[in-house]
């Protein structure tokens, strides 16, 4: 059985869906991050990166989200969270998953710890976030115009990764409104089975 350590609507968001596309046994282990407990001697343990998610098997631990979706994708093919090697859509997905944990996600950064690149200055580091994070949008609301998901008419693993972020825009309620390809998706994304289990049971945990 796998064990997910996670923070509510963290990016571990990501691969708490990906885990419940799976279908595979797997059991949740709460680690609040805005109660510092990934700072925690006992998770420290686990974890030394301090970071959100884990992922543990028997003997297997492996950290970062992008990581750990590509790995459950290959425990798992028939889930088809990946394009299958053969598929010409394969090297695309494997790109978009990396670029959203390498480029976009620390845009998002900047709104949320400013402080951590400028003491003096974190207006202007929030300010500067914030363009990069609406030219992230006008691209891929661009792209959607011409596809359903992220990689292709088909949900793949990105796609878990951008609701996870698109969660955070519309929790710090950044205007999406000149989006209207990306609202479909977004709407897409939220009929999906496995997004509305976990989004309640983060939910439900985040008020715990």
């Amino acid at each position: 059985m796998y064990t997910l350590y996670y923070s509510p609507f963290a990016c571990s968001f990501a691969v708490h869906t990906a885990l419940e596309k799976c279908a595979a046994p797997y059991k949740l282990e709460k680690v609040d991050i805005y109660k510092h407990e990934h700072l925690h001697p006992q998770y420290l343990a686990l974890n030394p990166n301090a970071q959100v998610p884990l992922l543990t098997r028997d003997e297997t631990t492996i950290t970062q989200a992008s990581a750990i979706m590509l790995y459950l994708a290959e425990q798992h093919p028939e889930s088809q969270l990946m394009p299958s090697i053969q598929s010409q859509d394969r090297a695309k997905a494997i790109e978009t998953l990396f670029y959203l944990s390498n480029t976009v996600h620390p845009y998002f950064l900047r709104l949320f710890y400013p402080k951590r690149i400028s003491e003096k200055h974190p207006d202007e580091v929030k300010k500067i976030g914030l363009e990069y994070i609406h030219q992230e949008f006008e691209k891929f609301n661009q792209q959607l115009s011409n596809q359903k998901y992220c990689v292709s008419n088909t949900i793949y693993a990105p796609d878990y990764y951008w609701l996870a972020m698109l969660n955070w825009a519309i929790h710090h309620k950044i205007d999406l409104s000149a989006y209207k390809h990306l609202n479909s998706y977004i709407s897409r994304m939220r009929k999906q089975p496995e997004v509305q289990t976990v989004f309640e049971k983060e939910m439900r945990h985040l008020a715990a």
